[in-house]
This record gives C-alpha cells, sequence and structure tokens, in this order.
C-alpha cells in the first residue's frame, strides 16, 4: 500500500523543540492590551498585534486556488455513481464494523450510565428539542440536545444496544417525519431564525451528524432507511435558501452536504459545497484585508481567522477554539471528494497554527473560550476534546499521515481521561494543565475568575450545556476511527486499543476479521490476529507513532527486518490466512517537554505523567442539573503539590524511574486503567517555600490554582526528594506542568 498524499509530515510539531512562550497576551492590532475573551453566551475575542499586509497579496492568490471550481470531470451528469471518497488515502470504516474490546469496551459501558441518564437530570437534554419544541430565546439548546443525540447514536451502535439510542432516537424519527413544507430538517425557529439572530444552520450540522452515523451503520438498526436519510437530507439542502458562506458555523454544514452527495450521487450537492467553500474562502480574504486597513482591536475573528493570508504564514490562530476546529477541517473534506491538493495543504496548516501556538500538554489547544496560551493554567473547553480529534480524523484520511493519530492518540489519552471523574458521573468545562482545586467558585479563567465551570458535575456550565451534550461524542469517536480502509483494499490500524475489525479486503473483496489485542496505551506490545475463510492477499498499514524510534514487528514470530516507516505507517505486503497473528512492540521512553514560565512536563510515549493530589470530594444535587445518583462534585486538595522538578535534562533516563508492577493487573474489564495503570513514574523534586493556593485578598475563601512560581522569587529546598507520577487521567487534581529547579 502506498497512502498516496504527499503533504510533508509534520516535523514533530507539538514536542518540546515547539513549546515555547507563544502564549496569546490578547493585544490588539496597535500593541496595546486588549480585554480577554468572553464567555461562550457573549463570544467575544480580541486579537494579537500582527503586520499582515505583506501577506494580503499572496492571500488573494491562494484565495483563488482554494476557491476554484471543479475538475471538468466532475460537472457532468445530474446524478452520478461514486466511489466512497475516491481521493481519500483512507477511509473511515461504517458503525457496526468496529467493535471495542477489553478495557474500552468497559469504558464505553460505563459512559452509557452517564449518556442514558443526562435526558433525566438535566436541561436542555430532557426537554424535547428536535421533538417537536419550537420555543426557545437562543439557538444552541438545539445544538446542545444535539450534540449529545450523535454521541448517543454512536455509543450505542459500537456497544450493541438500543436502550442507549431509545430516548434521542424519539429526536431523531420525530425530525426525519416532520420535514418542513420546503424539506427542512428541524424546528422553524432554526429555519427562519425566530428569537436565535436570524437563520442558524449549525445545529443541523451537529444532528446531521448522527443521522450519518445510523445511515451507514452495518448493519442497519431497526427501523432505520441509509438511503431514506441520504434523501431526506438531499432535499433538505437542495432547497434551502440559507445563507451558509457568511463568516459563521453555517459552514459546517459542508461536511454532512457532501456525506448526502457520497450516498446519493447527485451532483448538485457537490457543485453547492463548491460554491460555499469559493464563497466562504473569498468573504474570509476579503473579510481580512478590510480588518488589515481598519487596525484597531478586533473581537472573535470573522471567518475563525482562516483567510489564507493568516493560514499559510502560520501565525497564531484567533478565533472561538471549537469554531476554528468546526471550519479548518472542512478544506479536507472537499478534497476527499475533487481531490484538489490545496486544499489538503491548506488544512494541514490550518492545524498547524494550533499545533505550533496553542497546544497544551494533553494534546488539546487552549481554547478558553477563544484559542490562547499555553501556560499551566491556559484552560481548554471539553467541547473541543470531541471536536479536534475529530477534525483530525478528516485531516488523517485526506493526507494519509499517521502523525494525525498520534495527535488523536493524545488528546484522547490524556485531556479525555483528564476532565472526567473516574466513574464517569461528572465532568469539567473548564481544564487546565495544572489544576489544584475544582470546586464551584475556583475557575481562574480570567473572563468569570470565579466561575463554577471547572466542578465536576453531569453539566458543568448549566444553561451553557454544550460539553455536557459533546462530551458523549469524544471516545465512540476514538474507536470509529481505530480503523480504515486503504485505497488498494487494504486495512490500517490508524489508532490503538483493544477492538475487533470486520471489513473486505483484497482484490475481490473477501471478508476479513482482525482481532487486536493490547493493554495498550497501558503497555506496549499489541497483538493483531486474522480469522479468514481463506488465505487473503491484501496490505496491512500499522501505524508508528513518532515517538517511537525502535518499532519491532514480529509475523508468526518470525521478525520483521527494515522496519522504516514512511508518513508514519509501515505496510505488511502478504497472503494472510486464518490463524497468523502480527506482533507489534512500541517501546516508550521518558521524553521531557517545555513550557513557559520555567514550565517542564513528562510524557512517555502517548501519556503524559502528573503529580496526582489527592482529592477530598463533596458532592450536592442541584435541581435541574445533578441528581443524587449523578450528583454536582467538588474536590479541595489534602495532599502536597508544591514541587520543582530537579532533572538534568541531559541524565532523564537515569534520573527517572520507570516502575512497573511486579504483577501487572488485568484491565480487560477496567473501565478506567488510568488508575491502574501497571507503570509509575518515580522521578527527583525539590519543595519551593510558599507556593500556595491563590486566595482573592478581597474575599480570603476565594481560592483559585496558583501559576508557577517565578524563578527568581521563589525558594526551593536544599533537599531532593522523590514523587510517583501517574497517568495525567488518574489525576482529577494535578500537577503536570513543574517548576523546573536545580537537578
Amino acid at each position: 500500500m502506498s497512502l498516496r498524499r504527499d503533504c510533508s509530515r509534520h516535523n514533530a510539531p507539538v514536542e518540546a523543540t515547539l513549546r515555547k512562550n507563544h502564549g496569546r497576551r490578547l493585544f490588539n492590532r496597535e500593541g496595546k492590551r486588549g480585554k480577554g475573551f468572553m464567555d461562550h453566551a457573549s463570544s467575544e475575542d480580541k486579537g494579537l498585534s500582527l503586520n499582515r499586509r505583506e501577506f494580503i497579496k499572496g492571500a488573494m492568490a491562494g484565495s483563488a486556488v482554494l476557491a476554484a471550481g471543479l475538475p471538468a470531470a466532475m460537472e457532468g451528469a445530474e446524478r452520478a455513481s461514486t466511489s466512497s471518497r475516491p481521493y481519500a488515502a483512507l477511509r473511515s470504516l461504517p458503525a457496526g464494523a468496529i467493535q471495542p474490546q477489553g478495557w474500552i469496551r468497559a469504558h464505553l459501558e460505563e459512559q452509557a450510565k452517564l449518556t442514558s441518564a443526562m435526558a433525566d437530570i438535566t436541561y436542555p437534554f430532557n426537554y424535547p428539542y428536535w421533538e417537536g419544541m419550537e420555543d426557545a430565546k437562543d439557538w444552541f439548546q438545539w445544538e446542545q440536545r444535539a450534540y449529545w443525540i450523535d454521541g448517543s447514536v454512536r455509543l450505542s451502535l459500537l456497544l450493541g444496544d438500543p436502550s442507549v439510542m431509545a430516548k434521542p432516537r424519539a429526536a431523531i424519527d420525530y425530525t426525519l417525519n416532520h420535514p418542513g413544507a420546503n424539506g427542512f430538517l428541524g424546528p422553524q425557529s432554526l429555519q427562519f431564525g425566530a428569537g436565535s439572530g436570524g437563520p442558524n444552520r449549525w445545529p443541523n450540522t451537529v444532528l446531521f451528524r448522527a443521522l450519518m452515523a445510523l445511515g451507514d451503520a452495518q448493519p442497519a438498526p431497526e427501523g432505520i432507511d441509509g438511503d431514506a436519510i441520504a434523501d431526506a437530507m438531499r432535499k433538505h439542502y437542495l432547497n434551502d435558501d440559507a445563507t451558509y458562506s457568511n463568516g459563521g458555523r453555517n459552514i459546517t454544514n459542508l461536511e454532512p452536504l457532501l456525506w448526502c452527495y457520497e450516498r446519493t450521487g447527485d451532483q448538485r450537492l457537490l457543485k453547492m459545497a463548491d460554491k460555499w467553500w469559493t464563497d466562504y474562502i473569498n468573504a474570509a480574504t476579503a473579510a481580512e484585508a478590510q480588518l488589515d486597513k481598519m487596525g484597531g482591536e478586533i473581537r472573535f475573528h470573522p471567518y475563525s481567522d482562516l483567510a489564507p493570508s493568516r493560514v499559510f504564514s502560520n501565525t497564531p490562530a484567533e478565533g472561538h477554539g471549537v469554531s476554528y476546529a468546526e471550519q479548518s477541517k472542512l478544506p479536507a473534506i472537499l478534497y476527499l471528494y475533487t481531490g484538489r491538493e490545496e486544499l489538503v495543504k491548506y488544512a494541514v496548516a490550518a492545524q498547524r497554527r494550533i499545533l505550533d501556538y496553542h497546544m497544551l500538554i494533553d494534546g488539546i489547544p487552549s481554547s478558553s473560550e477563544g484559542l490562547a496560551g499555553t501556560s499551566a493554567l491556559d484552560q481548554h473547553e471539553t467541547c473541543d476534546i470531541s471536536d479536534y480529534p475529530w477534525s483530525w480524523s478528516y485531516v488523517l484520511m485526506a493526507s494519509g499521515d499517521g502523525i494525525w493519530g498520534d495527535h488523536i492518540e493524545r488528546a484522547c489519552f490524556n485531556a479525555h481521561p483528564g476532565v472526567t471523574r473516574d466513574d464517569w458521573k461528572g465532568i469539567q468545562y473548564y481544564s487546565s494543565p495544572n489544576q489544584f482545586i475544582a470546586t464551584l467558585n475556583s475557575d481562574h479563567n480570567h473572563t468569570k475568575p470565579g466561575s463554577r465551570r471547572m466542578a465536576y458535575q453531569p453539566n458543568p456550565a448549566q444553561y451553557i450545556g454544550c460539553c455536557a451534550g459533546n462530551k458523549h461524542r469524544s471516545f465512540p469517536n476514538y474507536v470509529l476511527s481505530m480503523w480504515m480502509k486503504t485505497h488498494d483494499n487494504g486495512l490500517a490500524a490508524t489508532l490503538f486499543g483493544p477492538s475487533q475489525v470486520t471489513a473486505k479486503v483484497g482484490a475481490e473483496g473477501e471478508e476479513v476479521e482482525i482481532v487486536e489485542t493490547t493493554n495498550y496505551p497501558f503497555d506496549e506490545e499489541i497483538h493483531f490476529k486474522i480469522r479468514t475463510g481463506k488465505p487473503i492477499a491484501f496490505p496491512l498499514a500499522l501505524r508508528i507513532p513518532s515517538w517511537c524510534d525502535s518499532p519491532r514487528i514480529r509475523v508468526n514470530d518470525t521478525s520483521v527486518d527494515n522496519v522504516r516507516p514512511e508518513k508514519g505507517f509501515i505496510v505488511l505486503h502478504r497472503h494472510f490466512k486464518s490463524g497468523d497473528v502480527i506482533s507489534l512492540q512500541l517501546p516508550m521512553k521518558v521524553a521531557l517537554s517545555d513550557w513557559p514560565n520555567n514550565g517542564v512536563g513528562i510524557e512517555r510515549g502517548p501519556l503524559v505523567y502528573a503529580l496526582s493530589i489527592k482529592p477530598a470530594w463533596t458532592s450536592l444535587a442541584e435541581a435541574y442539573y445533578s441528581s443524587a445518583d449523578f450528583p454536582t462534585w467538588e474536590a479541595t486538595p489534602t495532599s502536597e503539590w508544591n514541587y520543582g522538578l530537579a532533572l538534568d535534562p541531559a541524565k532523564v533516563n537515569s534520573q527517572v524511574e520507570v516502575k512497573r508492577v511486579s504483577s501487572p493487573p488485568d484491565l480487560t474489564g477496567n473501565p478506567w486503567p488510568w488508575s491502574s495503570s501497571p507503570v509509575s513514574l518515580s522521578v527527583p523534586v525539590r519543595k519551593i517555600d510558599g507556593w500556595g493556593l491563590r486566595v482573592d485578598p478581597e474575599n480570603p475563601k476565594q481560592k483559585y490554582t496558583p501559576p508557577l512560581p517565578e524563578p527568581e522569587h521563589f525558594n526551593a529546598s536544599e533537599t531532593i526528594e522523590r514523587v510517583s507520577l501517574v497517568p495525567y487521567g488518574a489525576a482529577k487534581l494535578r500537577l503536570s506542568v513543574f517548576p523546573k529547579v536545580k537537578a
């Protein structure tokens, strides 16, 4: 197999060499200090002072390329047959093809308890949005419930448990069975904009992802007709006269629109998608030129700061974190159907800005709500834990570059568990690399200091319930991206974990089943067992993470020599027979990463390690938003955290002790393996005097996590101690970015 993209592989953009202090200081265009980001409801942002004039000319040229029309070959019949994403280097598999196994299945089963309970315990999930309700003063109730509907559908399909989908299914059936006179799927308040600031199509994108998953599912759930779903969506789009390229999230409908084209072959849909993107890029370019002329302060950047001049200059991004994730992936999706190389280059460049300037240690960019810096206290909204890996999966499919699998794993193995209680009974709205306290008034976000958004709750921002719904999409989407088809009828193991995949491969499309057995990322060994009726020749691609420099592969105990990954994959070309076992070993090394303000982090393989601060948990049930079974949780610290890391970067291997338990635990049925990891790290530290919780001088009861102490102002003990670090996901209160002290 040759993964067909020719985009250059990232030079480990998220690793230590790029961990510089590119923290957003929110300067306006004249270099003055701007005000901070506003919260979700007000959605305001201020930007960096940057001279952009030199990029405008290039932007116009880039816009012309990116907005180029469809190839002539695609201008043909009104309805044409299409192959599934014909230009994709990798293609996703339908729900049902991949079955979670081992600890991943146990983790999803535990999630299902909260997912299923949401409709009983908290607004807006217990209101009939998408089930006939028309009145609401805002659009985002439909967005929030649609997030939950999509997550429930995907989780149900993965677990083979229709009960998880029962309540969301009522909303789906109502929407499909009650189209508007022109075929519009959804409430009139979204269609016409009553009380919502104009027609809003973003919630449709969110709900339609659930329809896409159902339409593709194999076998189809009872009562689901994928062709009928695609035809209903086709009518919805062809008859809608809304504006989709005006700078908001309406443009994200390009994703379900192209799925609909893939299912129906209606060329009008492809032409429509291309026009939307053409108009969007042209408008973004014009808006950027106008902003440069105007100068002064800006709010959240129009068009999510995605003008070509900005994207290809690799500047920090100005915009809402979720909006950037959702819109920056769109050229990668459009590439899958058009094959225009410049679209892949654009998508990769757009993500490079995130990796270079905004990425936090846990694998998700700072985004609270706007994209920000990379300090130990910078936060991300939990929505981004679902949205960025989702976007990166499309870039992976378009580029064929395994580095995007690395980024997805880092986010899902660190940020995802880091915001979630071990029992799946509460999540955070905001979280940060260092968080020493998580209560209903400890949020250190500078736009709303003292808010409730860092406490662990079923719905952590209450009326703003986006994270409460979107969180349920995160890990199901990880599983759905674990295996992909290659363009030459092979299979690729794109993300790792215990699973089983069934797909048709080879020149004759014969069925093969592969069982993946592993405790990864808590172990280095991964085994793939082939099951097939007869020997089949097909390529099997295995992703080799960029952090692994000495992978080892065996086929039936015979070593494979000269393992040299190309764009993050090695490919085995052979006749596979039933019973064949391919073993992949990915040795994990301890590595340091540098962070702003004299900070340093410790990683091993895909996992970040942290000092777990022992929490004292208290709970309460809050009417309309939590319950006795799924309460609101607050965590206060009961152990010490005031340590600096006393490591010599040149002696990491000798100074950090990798400790393995003598009898590794069986993680097969463990829903939270982060807390039972067989590996911990013992590291040398020095205590730092006076580094305690930050106290509001006007309200001594108001306490926050403090920033890293300034090197010239702290006093570190002369005594070196050793402390044990655990995987980031095991630490609900944690120190993951340490101050550097003398080794």
